[in-house]
């Protein structure tokens, strides 16, 4: 992907504007309040279920409750409680309502989709309390820095057995210093050490005052939707064992583009490989299960409330179609370079752009 500006790709963003909501104690309270009964559960997914089905398209593409309904499917806990109160809330005012919509896929799926270099601009939340919080790590949090992950990639190994821990195939490197003898009934892969949440979302751009709200706000979502992954990771805490995990290479993309996923079990530390794009040629060569091993016990497993949130990501991208949205974006973007400019002038120029940063998603 060749970006006009490949060393940072939020530069040049816009800043976003303040977007009216909620009441702070609204906020609060969906923020702070116990599980609700059975009862209130199932009023509130009637609630919701009302609420989407009469909602009235402002435009032809006006997708607000395909993908509304997508996050209430898959999310879970206090996070699907805080939606559907926010859903119930902007009842009456489907701007509101697209706002919301907004808000989640710029704040969560393009960046999760996006993050290996290619960060989009981030639609402001309708909670006017997200403002406030939004602003409190802004200063004093640093992002993690790359030097640190050739360390966590041989932490990763010795923790994983150094194998991949769905394919169980040994890394090259390891398998190549292996005798003959121990080589003998197992086959090697390279391999790779994958954050579960993107490396890229730990970048946090001091100088751009722009750049660090988008991914402020981002990590605001994040805690938002998915609050068990609060006080666990953040910008400067990616490159930690509990958000990394070896893979083949060749799984990494994939595990990237979310076309499969980590499904917990009732037995633990075992997973079931979910299939979230059946058309990846990879994905259909994944055995059923995959037993996450701890080899070294000083380094702490995959968190599973991370691989659930990637999981939960993915299925949101599925279903919503705003995965598929996002690499037609990237494929159409990919076509046009600065090479391929028109000398006449006649380059739809603001198309591209729009593309790059999937600003028509």
């Amino acid at each position: 992907m060749a970006f006009f500006w490949d060393d940072d790709p939020l530069a040049g963003l816009p800043e976003i504007a303040p977007h009216p909501g909620r009441s702070g104690s609204q906020s609060s309270a969906a923020l702070s309040s116990p599980p609700p009964s059975p009862i209130m559960q199932q009023n509130a997914v009637e609630a919701v279920g009302n609420v989407l089905s009469e909602y009235q398209p402002i435009h032809a593409s006006d997708d607000t409750a395909k993908v509304l309904r997508a996050f209430v499917d898959h999310l879970s806990g206090q996070g699907l409680s805080t939606l559907q109160s926010e859903i119930c809330d902007f009842a009456r005012n489907p701007h509101q309502l697209r706002q919301l919509r907004n808000f989640l896929v710029d704040a969560i799926l393009k960046p999760m989709a996006a993050a290996g270099g290619r960060q989009p601009l981030v639609t402001p939340s309708p909670n006017q309390l997200a403002a406030f919080e939004i602003e409190l790590p802004m200063t004093p949090i640093e992002g993690s820095s790359r030097t640190g992950q050739k360390p966590l990639k041989e932490e990763c190994l010795c923790r994983d057995g150094n194998r991949c821990v769905i394919s169980g195939y040994i890394d090259t490197t390891v398998f190549r210093s292996m005798s003959s003898g121990e080589r003998k009934g197992n086959k090697r892969t390279n391999t790779q050490c994958v954050h579960i949440l993107p490396f890229a979302l730990s970048k946090l751009e001091e100088k751009n005052a722009t750049q660090a709200k988008n991914k402020a706000t981002t990590w605001w979502a994040l805690y938002h939707y998915f609050p068990a992954l609060e006080n666990k990771i953040g910008p400067d805490t990616i490159n930690q064992p509990r958000n990394a995990i070896t893979l083949a290479s060749a799984l990494h993309e994939e595990f990237g583009q979310f076309t499969f996923g980590f499904q917990a079990t009732d037995e633990e530390h075992k997973y079931r490989m979910e299939i979230l794009d059946e058309d990846s040629y990879h994905t259909r060569m994944l055995p059923g299960f995959a037993v996450v091993a701890q080899k070294d016990a000083a380094v702490q497993r995959p968190d599973p409330d991370m691989l659930d949130v990637h999981m939960r990501i993915g299925r949101i991208l599925q279903v919503s179609g705003i995965g598929f949205a996002i690499f037609q974006s990237f494929a159409r973007g990919d076509n046009h370079g600065v090479d391929t400019l028109a000398p006449d002038g006649s380059t739809d120029v603001e198309r591209i752009l729009g593309d790059k940063m999937l600003m028509h998603i």
